[in-house]
C-alpha cells in the first residue's frame, strides 16, 4: 500500500505536525489552505491547541470556523490538543466548554478528538489517512477555496451551497441528483435526506431555513431590530 497522502497547510509547519507526519510515512504537501489545517482527499481536519479552542470559543470564532469547515467538507475532524486537566482548571465554567463540544457534534456533525501533543496529533492524522486509503482508491484533495463565478453552473453551485451545513461537494451531489436548483428548493425534507442522500439532520436544516418567514433587519444606530417584511 502506498503512502497516504495528507495536505497540510502552510502555517502548520512550525508545530512540528506534517514533519511527524512525513517520519512516520505520509506524503506531506504544504499549500496555503483557506479553509481547515489538514486535507485527505476529500475529508478535513481542523487542529487546536486546547488553549486556542477555548479562546476560539469564548471569542466566537469556533462556530463561524465550524460553520465553514461543515460547508466545504463532508464530516470534517476537530482535533483539539494539549492538557485537558489543566486546561479545565483555568475555565471558571466549564459547563461552557462542554456544550461547545455537544454542539460540534449535534448541530455542525464535527467528530472532536483530544491528543496530548503534537506527536499524538501527528500519529492520529497519519492513522486516520491510512484508514482512508484502505477504504477506498486515493481521492486527489479537494481544496476549498472562495468561490469565483464565471458560470451558470458555478452559479447554481454557489446557491445551493450557501444553504446551511451544505457546502460545495453536497452542492454538487444535490445537482446532479434533482437536476436543477428550483427542485432542489421545492423538495421536501425526506426527498432531501433520501434521494439527495445528505441525511436528515441536514435536510432538516436546509428545509427550516427554506421555510422560515424573512424578517428584515433594521440597524438604528447600535441597536438591531427585527420585523417581518412588508
Amino acid at each position: 500500500m502506498s503512502s497516504p497522502r495528507v495536505v497540510a497547510d502552510t502555517r502548520e509547519g512550525p508545530s512540528g505536525v506534517p514533519g511527524i507526519l512525513r517520519d512516520l510515512g505520509a506524503r506531506v504537501e504544504l499549500r496555503l489552505l483557506d479553509v481547515a489545517d489538514y486535507v485527505i482527499g476529500d475529508r478535513a481536519i481542523e487542529r487546536k491547541t486546547i488553549d486556542d479552542f477555548a479562546s476560539s470559543l469564548f471569542s466566537g470564532r469556533l462556530f463561524e470556523q465550524a460553520k465553514r469547515l461543515v460547508e466545504s467538507y463532508v464530516s470534517p475532524v476537530m482535533v483539539i490538543e494539549g492538557d485537558l486537566r489543566t486546561a479545565l482548571q483555568k475555565i471558571s465554567r466549564p459547563r461552557v466548554f462542554w456544550g461547545s463540544l455537544v454542539s460540534l457534534v449535534l448541530q455542525y456533525e464535527i467528530r472532536p478528538f483530544f491528543t496530548p501533543d503534537k506527536q499524538h496529533t501527528a500519529e492520529l492524522i497519519f492513522t486516520y489517512a491510512v484508514h482512508l486509503s484502505r477504504r477506498r482508491r486515493e481521492i486527489p484533495p479537494f481544496i476549498a477555496r472562495k468561490p469565483r463565478i464565471s458560470t451558470d453552473a458555478q452559479a447554481q453551485l454557489l446557491i445551493v451551497g450557501s444553504l446551511p451545513s451544505i457546502g460545495p461537494r453536497l452542492a454538487l451531489r444535490l445537482l446532479e441528483r434533482f437536476g436543477t436548483v428550483r427542485r432542489i428548493f421545492e423538495a421536501t425534507r425526506s426527498e432531501l435526506a433520501v434521494r439527495g442522500g445528505i441525511g436528515g439532520a441536514r435536510a432538516q436544516r436546509v428545509a427550516s431555513v427554506l421555510d422560515l418567514p424573512y424578517r428584515h433587519v433594521r440597524v438604528l444606530g447600535r441597536q438591531t431590530t427585527l420585523r417581518p417584511e412588508e
